[in-house]
């Protein structure tokens, strides 16, 4: 796969997700293992957070 297929894979819920990462990583004062691990932590609750409330809300609507 070059980079053009792979650029035009990209989705909604990727631009969503890298967007939190990114201000997380760039808050950081220092950047040490411990604090990388928290945030990618962070990073894959807010993922999981975000894509299961976008389901309900497409869900309801629907419904409706």
């Amino acid at each position: 796969m070059n980079l053009k297929e792979s650029i035009s894979h990209l989705g909604w819920y990727d631009l969503i997700f890298l967007v939190p990462m990114f201000f997380l990583f760039a808050y950081l004062p220092m950047s040490n293992v411990l604090s990388i691990l928290i945030n990618v932590i962070i990073v894959i609750f807010f993922s999981i957070g975000l894509a299961t409330i976008t389901h309900i809300v497409i869900d309801s609507v629907r419904k409706k």
